[in-house]
């Protein structure tokens, strides 16, 4: 029989999602939306208070809670925050549904909390569908807006094509090494002295490419302009800041700690992207 797992560090999670779906049942009871709106917010206050003391690491490995983690967390719950409180007016004049609303931008941000403590390429893929899938349907809220729309179907073909080449970088990694867990891609690597394996570094070009769709970075920026355009001006201060966190946090989980040994591949393709970006 397993062991049942420590649920400490992954409790800021469990809260969320619970407080997630409370959101949702009190939309149906509560007449003053309002109060679906600051519910959210102490939902997000609640769980930023739950990270203290919920560091460590749990599920053999596949989460991890540790201050760069929890550093990314803080960023994704203040960005909730103050997404939440410039909705509030909006989202009641547009008429829409507010518990559904506020309900996808909880679940939004629980993807990116799994996105950085990901200890696992699965968690980290997982995660980041998560937040996918839940912006893509904010992206396209105001269902009576032709541009709202347009800008929920072009969010979502290019970010369906950037998780298959997520999915394919995470099974080039697999098939090379024999494992998904991050810690454990690295071992491998330097064991086997696989740094300069040609099929490795095309794995590391294909998660180039779905992290640089994720943070829009040049040239994987082009969809930016008109799905900001076009979403919800307070789902577009939301989509700016906290998935590109989330993508920086897997950056570094990714490219730091399962392909460390490889710097000068990686570092050959980001710094140009970083220059081109900033520039």
């Amino acid at each position: 029989m397993l062991p049942f797992p420590d649920l400490g560090p992954v409790m800021p999670e469990i809260l969320l999602t619970c407080l997630a779906l409370l959101v949702l049942l009190l939309d149906l009871v509560m007449k003053r939306k309002e109060t679906v709106a600051a519910m959210s917010v102490v939902v997000a206050l609640v769980v930023a208070y739950s990270l203290y003391g919920s560091g460590g690491v749990t599920f053999e490995g596949m989460f991890i809670s540790d201050g760069y983690s929890q550093f990314f967390k803080v960023i994704f719950l203040v960005s909730l925050v103050l997404s939440i409180l410039i909705s509030i007016t909006y989202i009641k004049v547009e008429q829409s549904n507010h518990g559904e609303y506020y309900a996808l931008m909880l679940f939004a941000t629980l993807g990116m909390m799994i996105m950085a403590s990901a200890g696992d390429l699965i968690v980290l893929y997982l995660g980041l569908e998560l937040m996918a899938l839940s912006t893509y349907v904010l992206a396209g809220f105001i269902r009576h807006n032709r541009k709202s729309n347009e800008a929920a179907i072009k969010y979502f073909l290019l970010g369906a094509f950037s998780s298959a080449f997520l999915l394919y970088g995470i099974s080039l990694a697999y098939g090379l090494t024999g494992t998904t867990d991050i810690r454990g891609i690295s071992e491998y690597i330097i064991a086997e002295g696989l740094s300069s394996n040609p099929a490795l570094t095309v794995a590391i070009v294909f998660f180039t490419v779905s992290f640089g769709f994720k943070i829009a970075a040049v040239p994987f920026h082009m969809w930016a302009p008109d799905v900001y355009e076009g979403a919800p001006t307070s789902v577009t201060a939301f989509m700016s800041v906290g998935p590109k966190a989330a993508g920086f946090a897997a950056i570094g989980r990714v490219f730091l700690i399962a392909f460390g040994s490889m710097q000068l591949d990686w570092s050959m393709l980001l710094i140009p992207i970083a220059v081109l970006t900033m520039g």
